[in-house]
């Protein structure tokens, strides 16, 4: 006899007696069955759990993963932001350190708001309809982006002028907008207070044109003289165009892209054409699926400077003496001897006699004239040394002590100046002097900080 599974187990049948076969009964085998099911659904359970655990923990790593990201996203517009920041500051540093090497004029704004004291802003467009103002969003400014319905542009020009024809202006560009397909915005320069005529660099995501163009009687006409493509324009990328004569450079970061020459003076310079600004525009374009409007860079920061030294504006002169040589002087009141050997300026007034300082007036008003003196011996405990003003009423005129000043003593004291305000009459002639209770010897510098006689009109009727 066999089991119900066919198999006999060892040991299930010995001797004769069926009591020694094994009990096999339906309940055993249900019990079995379910004890395995039973298993199974344990382990159901258990791969569920498991299941949920690891679930739960992608969730976790995927949140994680977004703050992240979010945090990431966060600190990169941080360092864009301070990028921008810091190219801005450096423009700003650029532009004045030109100004304290060459003089001249230096503009810059930060567009923390836009503040319509400082420009003039002529519009342009295509249709002929109304075109947005430049606003400042987030310390950047631009076009404004609504109520655009056809292509246009704000041209906006610094109300103060440059005040020679040598120029550098350089833009921050801001927020991106659709620059990569449309240079809408860019620089201004030489420039008619009017728009009539201008150089301008349109400014894309990946190119630069430089233009002449003019705007007469809202009719925009543009001349492209040279550009540059393929290259990878950003947010905090700085722009600037420079002229010195006929010559045009643009450079980026301070690297130079292209450049060129305007030998026949197509766009015209000189005073009336020395305006720097900056322009921003729309395109408008439409078709079957709707109308589409696209921007440029918005702009961080403005910066323009002269970068030649202007002519002297006004009246007045400035004389010194770099040569170290010593020259003798006699004791006593006295005018300057043969002293002088440079003009720093002169302008408006005839330097008679350049050795001794002399200078005649031409225009007559209330002057401002300075006096200084360096000598080679120290002046001593118990003495004095002063500077003093003379005055004749014409060349061949009779010489008298106008002005007495700057009395110092000691045996460390070798320099003494005065500051003198005159009125000074037309053709009336004006040189500096001195006071010494012992021959001395005067001596200059190279910078001419030491001996000089500098004079400006500030006050005439």
């Amino acid at each position: 006899m066999t089991s119900p599974d066919g198999r006999i187990p060892s040991g299930a049948y010995t001797g004769g007696s069926i009591r020694n076969l094994q009990k096999v009964t339906w309940e055993a085998a249900q019990a079995s069955i379910m004890s395995n099911v039973m298993q199974s659904f344990a382990g159901i359970d258990a791969v569920g759990s498991n299941l949920s655990t690891v679930t739960n923990r992608a969730l976790d790593a995927a949140a994680s993963a977004q703050t992240d990201a979010t945090d990431a996203q966060v600190t990169a517009t941080a360092a864009q932001g301070t990028s921008v920041s810091n190219a801005s500051a450096i423009a700003d540093l650029q532009a004045d350190k030109t100004q304290s090497e060459v003089g001249g004029a230096a503009f810059t704004d930060k567009f923390e708001t836009w503040d319509a004291a400082k420009w003039n802003v002529g519009k342009w467009s295509s249709g002929g309809h109304t075109v947005p103002d430049v606003a400042v969003v987030d310390h950047q400014a631009g076009i404004a982006k609504t109520d655009h319905t056809s292509t246009g542009g704000a041209f906006a020009l610094y109300k103060t002028p440059l005040m020679t024809d040598s120029q550098s202006v350089s833009l921050v560009l801001g927020r991106p907008n659709q620059a990569g397909s449309f240079t809408g915005s860019g620089i201004l320069l030489r420039a008619a207070d009017d728009l009539s005529t201008f150089v301008i660099a349109q400014v894309g995501a990946s190119r630069i044109s430089l233009q002449r163009g003019t705007l007469v009687d809202g009719q925009l006409t543009i001349t492209v003289w040279a550009e540059r493509t393929n290259l990878t324009l950003s947010s905090g990328d700085t722009v600037t165009v420079s002229a010195s004569g006929s010559s045009y450079e643009v450079l980026v970061n301070g690297v130079s892209r292209f450049g060129y020459q305007d030998t026949a003076v197509t766009s015209p310079v000189g005073a009336g054409n020395r305006r720097v600004g900056f322009f921003s525009a729309c395109n408008v374009s439409s078709t079957w699926s709707g109308t589409t409007l696209s921007f440029g860079f918005d702009l961080e920061s403005f910066v323009a400077a002269d970068t030649t030294s202007p002519p002297l504006v006004g009246t007045g002169w400035s004389l010194y003496r770099q040569s170290a040589t010593t020259v003798a002087h006699s004791a006593g009141n006295a005018r300057y001897g043969a002293v002088f050997d440079t003009i720093r300026s002169a302008n408006k007034v005839n330097v008679r006699d350049l050795s001794t300082g002399q200078i005649q007036i031409t225009k007559p008003g209330w002057y401002v004239m300075n006096v200084g003196v360096q000598w080679s011996q120290a002046c001593g405990t118990g003495y004095s040394y002063r500077v003093a003003l003379w005055s004749a009423p014409s060349p061949d005129g009779l010489w008298k002590l106008v002005r007495n000043s700057g009395e110092v003593e000691g045996s460390a004291v070798y320099r003494t100046s005065g500051s003198f305000v005159v009125f000074a009459g037309a053709g009336s002639v004006w040189a500096p002097g001195y006071y010494i209770a012992g021959a001395n010897n005067m001596y200059g510098d190279p910078s001419g900080t030491n001996v000089y006689f500098d004079g400006t009109l500030c006050s005439y009727s």
